[in-house]
């Protein structure tokens, strides 16, 4: 087995022999050691929704890991939003911590096996500069953290004409963080190095090695900017170089918000034929106490010919999130795709003969929770 993959299995058995091992506080929350930090915490978070397409020809999903969706296989289904996942924080000394992620969602393999989204070690040389080991989340967008916790996202899902140009969410590898203050400004820059597989919905391993990535976010009161820039090596590429580029802006001063962001990814088929598409999405609201109505308006296309069918759409939604309670939240969103005159867009799935181009009506129902 590769060392990497050694080291996951590794830092994940460290992380849990440890957590076992120490003994429990002897206050809930709070360690002796540091009555500000607990040694142990175990934070869980879920989605259960369902999702209606009035397209029967071919599938809606939000992840092109997902097999199935709605519309051609299942009018109405739970597979494209709901998931259940926990994570598991250790602090083990003031320098030294620890987390595991654990998420339950619906995947290639047509099952809800759990996977281990996170699994590494942090060591904190001041407050400002760390270094992390072991499978660590890319920050490629800006809800890249949150784009699994559906609690902390104002919308059903991301836009998926931008977050699905990316199936890669996590890196086995080593990454390092340095924070910067000047005032009321904090920036923070991250480089990372590593690999990983992912299945796609045939079942077949890819494999990219040799991801770098840089990754900065500045913040300032109400204003978040952030930039992302990755390579890597995949390995039914020819020449197997991908890159990925990505901005984003929100600003969020309380009683309304704004953010966008902008992505171009560049890939190669095995015939050496190059695909660039480029991707973006504007998204606003307001908040009325518990009610937050908000509007999404998105686009993916391709700069590039490739001689296959286009991958181009834009989508128009519109949704309103409801705060029934702490940590509880219900959303209703209605999405309008506008494929691409000679394309399916996002959809997957298609049935033989279905014809290209057209609208695709969408409906989510949704509940997402903190526990």
């Amino acid at each position: 087995m590769p060392a990497i993959s050694h080291l996951i299995s590794a830092t994940t058995a460290v992380l849990l022999s440890l957590t076992l091992a120490l003994p429990l506080p002897a206050r809930a929350g709070e360690s002796a050691a540091d009555p500000v930090r607990p040694w142990l915490s175990v934070n869980g978070f879920g989605t259960v929704g369902l999702a209606h397409s009035d397209e029967h020809g071919a599938d809606y999903v939000f992840d092109n890991l997902q097999p199935n969706g709605t519309g051609r296989n299942r009018q109405w289904t739970g597979d494209v939003d709901s998931r259940l996942g926990l994570q598991l924080t250790a602090n083990f000394t003031p320098q030294l911590s620890g987390v595991v992620q654990v998420v339950s969602e619906y995947r290639w393999n047509d099952t809800y096996r759990p996977l281990l989204t996170w699994a590494n070690l942090k060591y904190a040389f001041s407050p400002d500069l760390s270094v992390r080991v072991g499978r660590i989340g890319l920050a490629s967008f800006l809800a890249s953290d949150s784009r699994r916790v559906g609690y902390s996202n104002i919308t059903a899902r991301p836009p998926i004409e931008v977050y699905r140009l990316l199936a890669l969410k996590e890196s086995d590898g080593v990454d390092a963080s340095y924070r910067i203050h000047a005032g009321a400004i904090s920036n923070t820059t991250s480089i990372l190095y590593g690999k990983r597989t992912v299945t796609n919905t045939r079942g077949i391993d890819v494999h990219s090695t040799a991801v770098m990535g840089v990754f900065d976010t500045l913040e300032r009161g109400p204003l978040t900017l952030h930039a992302a820039y990755q390579e890597r090596n995949v390995d039914n590429q020819n020449p197997p170089r991908g890159r990925f580029t990505s901005l984003g802006a929100s600003w969020d001063p309380g009683e309304w918000f704004v953010a966008s962001e902008w992505v171009r990814v560049t890939n190669y088929d095995g015939k050496r034929v190059k695909a660039i598409r480029e991707a973006w999405y504007v998204n606003g609201g307001m908040r009325f106490g518990t009610l937050t109505p908000y509007v999404t308006v998105s686009e993916l296309r391709p700069l590039t010919d490739t001689g296959n069918i286009p991958v181009a759409q834009h989508t128009y939604a519109a949704g309103l999130r409801w705060d029934v309670a702490r940590n509880l939240d219900l959303k209703v969103q209605w999405d309008q795709l506008h494929l691409g005159a000679n394309s399916y867009g996002t959809l997957q799935s298609v049935v033989a003969g279905t014809p290209r181009g057209g609208r695709v009506n969408v409906v989510s129902l949704l509940a997402d929770f903190l526990y």
